[in-house]
C-alpha cells in the first residue's frame, strides 16, 4: 500500500488545485494511472484502508467512499488535467501503430498471444499511454500474431518438396485397420522405459524420418517460435489440422 498509494509532495501540491470534495478522487486517479495505466472507474471498490491512507496524506477526514464528479464535463476536464500532470497521453492512432510494431517484433520470436496481452499493457505503461480496454488489446494482439504466423507458415511451406508435403499429409490419415492417425501416436508420451516401449518409439522415429522431414533446414525459424509451434500442435487433433489451409497445416 505504501509503495503504490503514497503521494509525493508534488502530487499534494497538484491535488490542492482541485475542489476539496474531489481531491480524494483525483489522488486515486493519479495513483491508478501510475500503477495500472488506466483511470479507475469503480473507485468505491477500493479497500477502505487505501482510501483512508490517501485521506490521511491529504489531511482529509476519514471516509468509506470516494466522491466522483457528477457532471461529465467536470470528469473529462479532470481527466485531461491529471493526464497532463503525469505526462500521459490517450491511446490514439500513433500509439496503436507503435504498439503493433512492438507486437510484430515479439510475435516473430514466437511469444504466445496470452503472454503478449500482458506485455502489451506493460509496454503502453512504459510509453505513458493510457491503456485501452482488455478487448482492444486482445484484438490487436490476435491480429498481429495471425499476420506474423501466416507469413511464417507460407515461408516454411515454400521450402517443402511435393513429396514431403504428401508424406506429412499421410501422417494425418488413419491407416487401414487402425483407430488413430500416426500424428496422434507421435503426440503420445512414452508410457514407461520398457524394451517394448523403446522399440515402438524408435519405430515411430524411423517412420517420421522416412518422410524426409529431417532434410528441412529449420534454422530460418526462431527457436522460440518452433517451441510455440510444438506446444500449439499438441493441442490439435489430426481432424482439426486437416481443416486448416495448406500453409498452416
Amino acid at each position: 500500500m505504501a509503495r503504490d498509494w503514497t503521494l509525493s509532495e508534488a502530487d499534494k501540491v497538484e491535488i490542492e488545485k482541485y475542489r476539496k470534495d474531489y481531491r480524494l478522487f483525483v489522488a486515486v486517479q493519479i495513483c491508478s494511472i501510475r500503477l495500472y495505466g488506466r483511470l479507475l472507474v469503480e473507485t468505491n471498490d477500493l479497500s477502505p484502508r487505501i482510501i483512508n491512507y490517501l485521506n490521511s496524506q491529504l489531511r482529509l477526514p476519514p471516509t468509506l467512499s470516494v466522491k466522483a464528479p457528477g457532471r461529465k464535463a467536470t470528469y473529462l476536464e479532470q481527466r485531461k488535467s491529471i493526464m497532463a500532470y503525469l505526462g500521459f497521453r490517450k491511446f490514439d492512432d500513433e500509439s496503436q501503430n507503435r504498439l503493433e510494431d512492438w507486437l510484430y517484433n515479439h510475435a516473430l520470436k514466437g511469444e504466445l498471444p496470452t503472454d503478449l496481452n500482458h506485455r502489451a499493457e506493460a509496454f503502453l505503461l512504459s510509453e505513458k499511454v493510457i491503456i485501452p480496454g482488455t478487448s482492444t488489446i486482445e484484438r490487436l494482439v490476435a491480429g498481429v500474431c495471425t499476420s506474423v504466423h501466416e507469413k511464417t507458415f507460407e515461408s516454411v511451406y515454400s521450402k517443402l518438396t511435393p513429396d514431403l508435403k504428401n508424406s506429412i499429409d499421410q501422417l494425418l490419415l488413419v491407416p487401414p485397420g487402425e483407430q488413430r492417425s500416426y500424428f496422434h501416436k507421435l503426440k503420445e508420451y512414452p508410457p514407461s522405459a520398457k524394451i517394448s516401449s523403446l522399440r515402438e518409439y524408435l519405430d515411430r522415429y524411423k517412420t517420421l524420418m522416412g518422410t524426409g522431414i529431417d532434410s528441412l533446414e529449420g534454422s530460418f525459424i526462431d527457436p522460440a517460435f518452433l517451441d510455440y509451434l510444438f506446444k500449439t500442435a499438441k493441442t490439435y487433433s489430426s481432424k482439426h489440422l486437416k481443416r486448416f489451409n495448406e500453409h498452416k497445416r
